[in-house]
């Protein structure tokens, strides 16, 4: 994945993922050059913790509620799955494009960029990033198929309540 951006935001917003990628704001473009040296502190959502820790554990004997609770929690720090991503209108594209470009711009901007990414640790982090990201996107599939086995209804992804500029 593209970003170096933070699974955990002030705004507790979900993770930037291949399925639901999160529309980059002037905010990501300025903070560029603080993620090209790795100068951010980056948390992750517990439940992505242990998502790579246990990816095949049952929450609670696998009660349906247990299993829902737990995707939930993921939907939450992951927005929404594969299977219930909103189809993006072409002036999301069109924005998601252009921001893309200017975060690109003011990176590439930095010599050395590669090197420096490599050496500050950033490359090291968007690695960790994208690896919490999968284990969370492993075990909420392995949760839902558990869940629909057992013949349990599984919650849809709600998205957060959009801020009020």
């Amino acid at each position: 994945m593209a970003g170096t951006l933070a699974l955990i935001t002030p705004a507790m917003a979900p993770a930037q993922t291949a399925v639901a990628p999160r529309p980059v704001t002037a905010r990501d473009v300025a903070i560029a050059p603080v993620d090209e040296f790795n100068l951010r502190k980056h948390t992750y959502a517990e439940e992505l913790v242990q998502a790579k820790a246990h990816p095949y554990t049952l929450p609670n004997g696998g009660s349906c509620a247990a299993l829902n609770k737990e995707v939930v929690l993921l939907n939450g720090s992951l927005g929404p799955d594969i299977d219930e991503a909103a189809k993006a209108t072409d002036e999301e594209k069109r924005s998601q494009a252009a921001g893309g470009t200017a975060r690109s711009v003011v990176s590439g901007l930095i010599p050395f960029g590669g090197i420096i990414r490599t050496i500050s640790g950033a490359a090291a982090e968007e690695h960790r990033r994208e690896l919490y990201l999968y284990a969370g996107s492993v075990r909420r599939a392995y949760l839902k198929g558990y869940a629909r086995a057992r013949g349990c209804k599984i919650a849809r992804y709600v998205a957060p309540p959009e801020k009020k500029k």
